[in-house]
């Protein structure tokens, strides 16, 4: 069954060099570990509430938010779940390199009413994982997140998929995630070991409780790696992986005694 009754667009073909960080059978064996710990956890943190919509953010830029929130869903997928990945950063959108695919259909232009799904939802190579890209990059990205428009889409969204994994702007940034986050069941903060602040990480936390976001926890990833070749850089973001809430994290993975940290 298509959501709405709307069929959607497959995705362009991908590329091997265009999905560097996208999960896949020939990724190490400790990085795909990390992301399904990720997984269970963001599955037991987000079955309180019921919810099913789950924004991903990050303090500030180049923290690892998108990979993130690609190789989440992509996992979730890969375990039978209906998934909907969402670029709501409608300002530097990113979700679309990592299947080779078009960005200006999409989220922003279904919100003005310019497209329908059918010309929005693309189904992904992965089973069970559809992608909606930002689509044209708008004037006005906080007032179309926050619109009456995009929480009845993820109501309606929800009633077909299993989880909807939303995609953000850093928070302490731009005010796009904060604005979102009061419409989505629950937020999950990513924080890059070596180079998020703790004061950065307290103040983006604090924005989103102010507005009554329903934080389910924290996820970090890290740094140091002795490892060469084609998943050099997967392995400096995901060796060291961790997640939690508040002010402490336990660290899930070992990480190597040489290495530089990024």
């Amino acid at each position: 069954m298509d959501l709405f009754g709307l069929k959607k667009k497959k995705a362009l073909e991908t590329a091997q060099d265009t999905q560097e960080y996208l999960l896949s059978e020939e990724t190490p064996f400790n990085v795909r570990e990390a992301f399904n710990t990720l997984r269970t956890n963001v599955v037991f943190g987000m079955a309180p509430s019921g919810g099913k919509s789950l924004l991903v953010t990050s303090a500030n830029q180049s923290e690892g938010k998108s990979t993130t929130s690609v190789n989440l869903a992509v996992v979730l997928a890969q375990n039978g779940a209906k998934v909907l990945l969402i670029d709501a950063d409608l300002r530097k959108p990113k979700l679309h390199r990592f299947f080779n695919t078009d960005y200006t259909h999409g989220l922003s232009r279904f919100l003005i009413g310019q497209e329908t799904l059918n010309d929005a939802l693309f189904r992904t190579p992965v089973k069970n994982l559809d992608l909606m890209t930002s689509g044209i990059i708008p004037p006005n990205p906080s007032e179309l997140l926050g619109s009456s428009r995009m929480k009845l889409f993820l109501e309606k969204a929800e009633e077909y998929y299993d989880y909807i994994i939303v995609d953000t702007p850093p928070v302490n940034v731009v005010t796009d995630a904060t604005v979102l986050s009061k419409i989505v069941s629950g937020v999950l903060i990513v924080v890059h070991y070596g180079s998020t602040d703790r004061d950065d990480f307290q103040k983006a936390k604090n924005q989103l409780q102010m507005v009554g976001a329903n934080i389910i926890g924290f996820s970090v990833v890290g740094v140091r790696s002795e490892h060469k070749g084609y998943y050099k850089k997967y392995y400096k973001s995901y060796d060291s992986y961790g997640y939690g809430y508040g002010d402490s994290y336990r660290k899930h993975s070992k990480q190597s005694e040489e290495g530089e940290t990024e």
